[in-house]
């Protein structure tokens, strides 16, 4: 490997763009080849890719953005979620050239609806966006309830087992691990991400047009409630494909990098070869 392609390999220092309400909005390059955007989900940033990132930029520019309420983007603060959709095309705008977009969890939601506002897209991975709208009451009722007045280590605990429903076992181990002080630390970013996505409509219907080719990656273990929105998308995009991680659920991109870098790019690379 040259020096030059060596230093590609290194992650660049934070680069920002402006969305349509004029918010900073921070990301990250690494690596060289055809561009490629991370979007992060609920209690997280950037350093939820930080596994499956080298492993992509073994093959691709990888670029991984902070959505809004973390380093670079900005303090937590009431949005709709449109605004978010807005802050993806800003970054894949700056990034000046048509990308492939993977988005995770509530990211995955935000990817779908930046989908709908930009011709500079070549391909979709979506990795289990949950239901938005009333579900989100619905379902995370408890934690709605609690999120002003606990600690954040008790909204974070709420989080994980009422949302994505991680097991005991593996919340202890997410306790015992280093990135467990990071992940608290992202409990002020909650709220405003689940008002935005508590008052947003998903409608399926309206990708029935989509015409980039779609991957879905659902954990096999992953509760039912995380394959509604993939589901539907199935029954209407044209050229889709689902895939399961055999043995996961909604962390694969921390307990099976390996896995899911190898399905992200044995799809997009099959976009690549097509002439």
């Amino acid at each position: 490997m040259t020096s030059e392609a060596a230093a590609e390999r290194v992650v660049s220092d934070m680069q920002t763009a402006t969305s349509a309400d004029g918010t900073q909005i921070a990301y990250w390059r690494q690596g060289s080849g055809p561009p490629l955007l991370l979007v992060h989900g609920a209690l997280a940033d950037r350093t939820a890719w930080i596994l499956i990132q080298p492993l992509l930029a073994e093959r691709f520019t990888v670029y991984a953005m902070n959505r809004r309420g973390r380093e670079g983007s900005g303090e937590p603060a009431p949005h709709a979620i449109e605004r978010e959709f807005e802050d993806i095309v800003a970054v894949i705008d700056a990034i000046g050239e048509p990308v492939h977009l993977l988005g995770h969890s509530g990211g995955a939601l935000c990817a779908l609806g930046a989908v709908l506002l930009t011709d500079r897209l070549r391909s979709l991975i979506l990795y289990e966006p949950p239901p938005p709208g009333p579900r989100v009451d619905v379902e995370l009722g408890s934690l709605r309830k609690m999120i002003d007045d606990a600690e954040p280590e008790e909204i974070v605990l709420e989080f994980l087992r009422t949302g994505p429903r991680v097991p005991e076992a593996d919340i202890k181990r997410l306790k015992e691990s280093p990135i467990w002080q990071h992940t608290v630390s992202l409990a002020p970013s909650l709220e405003s991400e689940l008002d935005a996505a508590a008052g947003y409509e998903f409608d399926a219907s309206r990708y029935s047009t989509l015409d980039i080719p779609l991957l879905l990656l659902l954990g096999s273990d992953s509760p039912a409630l995380l394959r509604e929105v993939s589901d539907a998308l199935a029954d209407v995009v044209p050229d889709v494909r689902m895939t399961e991680l055999e043995g996961q659920q909604h962390a694969a991109n921390f307990d099976a990098p390996e896995l899911f870098s190898a399905e992200v790019v044995t799809f997009l690379e099959a976009i690549e070869e097509k002439p």
